[in-house]
Order: structure tokens, then sequence, then C-alpha cells
């Protein structure tokens, strides 16, 4: 065992790989939070796939790909979040609208791409062992954003999730702060492609604050637990990538899901066997 650590810890691919992930498992642990109180898993499955066409435009016209999708990304969220005053549709419709018009728009322009040109296997499931400098540049500045927002709105948001009418009585700007926390949310799930994937991001945005809702009561203990959560899950999804060659993104999430069955396991027995022979 400390053989494996001394190896990984001196790894110079997966030393470069740890950072942007750990900064990632920060960020979309505490935005975790606020997709589950506000129902939003769905947005996140929309966006990211949605985040394909921003994709598909940066590798056409030779542009940055992260910042591009980035751009699309929290394009769709804002259209999603006010879809819904909209007559005549609602978000989930608009979500499912817009979620395969721009994944349709995505493949067509990466199929005209030279295969040298873009990681498609990357793009879909995600390979952070292969970021690059400027892609670390971009997740840290994203990071610093999406915390600073955080900062500022999460007593507002968490106000929101739980009782709309009294947050908008008590003097909360609900219709442009529910604006903002969809255009973050956008921020959030493109921040996750280089580690997941397109198809695997949701399981960042949903997974570590699902394990924390076994346990957690205020809006703090609920952050402390899913930022524990997530680096834990992302740090053993490393080193299970790395021992056994396996991707790392996949790895990530499948050991996300193991810490959730567990915590589902733990507080079941929790609730319905010990509680039961306290009773006795």
């Amino acid at each position: 065992m400390i053989n494996f650590l001394e190896a990984f810890f001196t790894s110079p691919v997966m030393m470069g790989a740890l950072f942007p992930a750990l900064l990632i498992a920060v960020v979309t642990s505490s935005m975790s939070m606020m997709v589950l109180a506000h129902r939003l898993s769905f947005l996140t499955v929309g966006v990211s796939h949605a985040s394909l066409a921003g994709l598909g435009i940066a590798v056409t016209l030779s542009l940055p790909l992260l910042p591009t999708a980035a751009v699309t990304a929290v394009a769709v969220a804002l259209l999603l979040a006010l879809m819904p005053s909209r007559q005549g549709i609602n978000e989930d419709a608009g979500t499912g609208v817009l979620f395969a018009g721009s994944m349709a728009l995505g493949v067509m322009l990466i199929s005209n791409a030279n295969s040298y040109e873009v990681d498609l296997f990357g793009l879909l499931f995600g390979n952070i062992l292969t970021v690059s400098e400027q892609d670390t540049t971009w997740i840290t500045w994203g990071s610093v954003f999406v915390l600073l927002a955080l900062l500022i709105w999460a007593k507002s948001w968490w106000s929101m999730a739980f009782d709309m009418i009294t947050a908008k009585a008590s003097g909360i700007a609900t219709s442009r702060l529910r604006l903002v926390l969809y255009g973050v949310i956008g921020l959030t799930v493109v921040m996750c492609v280089k580690l997941a994937g397109i198809v695997l991001t949701t399981g960042l945005m949903v997974l570590p604050a699902a394990c924390a809702w076994f346990w957690g009561r205020s809006m703090f203990s609920l952050w402390a637990l899913s930022l524990t959560f997530s680096i834990i899950g992302t740090l053993g999804g490393l080193m299970w990538s790395y021992q056994y060659d396996l991707p790392s993104g996949a790895s990530i999430i499948a050991m996300l899901c193991l810490l959730f069955i567990a915590s589902w396991l733990i507080s079941w027995l929790k609730h319905h066997v010990f509680e039961v022979s306290h009773d006795f």
C-alpha cells in the first residue's frame, strides 16, 4: 500500500491532474447542494449534453474548447430558466428540446472535424489526465467565479429552494437570482467536462450532495459532508484508475456511486435495525 501511494503521488501525470480534479471536486460538491435542493438534476443532464454544441463550434472555428463550451452551456441554461414563463411548454420539455437540438448540432460539427483534432472519447467520458496548462488556468478562474457566487448568494438560493413565496416576501430578488443560479450551474457543468465528460458530468453534480443528504441537516453541514464525499470520491477514483488503468472519469463516478450506496445502506440500517433494537 505504501509503495502504491508513493508511486501515485510521484507520478507526474497524476500530479498534473490532481490539482484541477480536486478543484472541480470542491466546486461541484458545493453546487451539488443547490442542484438537489432546487430539483435541477435533469437540468445538469440537458446542459452537459447541450455543451457538445459549444465544443463542436470550438473545433470547427479553432476556438478554445472549454470557454466556448461554457458560453454555450450558460446560454442554454439561461434559456431554460426563461422557458417556463412561455405559454405551452414547461422546463422538462424545454430541456429535452434544447438537449436534443444542441447535441445534434454538436455531433454534426464534430463529425466534420479531423479525428486528430478532437478526442471524442475524452469529450464524452472525460480524461483529466490530459488536462493542459490552459485548461487548468480556465478551471481555476471558473472555480473562483462559482465559489464567489456561492459565497454571495448561497443563503438566498437556499431560502428560495424551500419556500419561494417567503423568500420573495423577504425582499430576495427571486427571478433575477434564479437566472444567476441557472447560469452558474451551466458554468459548473462545463468545468466538469474535462474530468467526467459530457455523459458522466451529472454524477459529479448530484452524487456528493445525495450522499450528504442522508446525514446533514443544515446548509453548512450538508456542504461540509458533500465536500468530504466529493474529495474522497475523486481521490479514490483517481487511485482506482491509476491502479487498474481505467478511465479516470468513470472511476470517480463509480467511486461516488459506491459512497452513495454505502451511505444509503448505513442510514437504512440505522433507522430500521438499530432503532428497532433500542425499542426492545
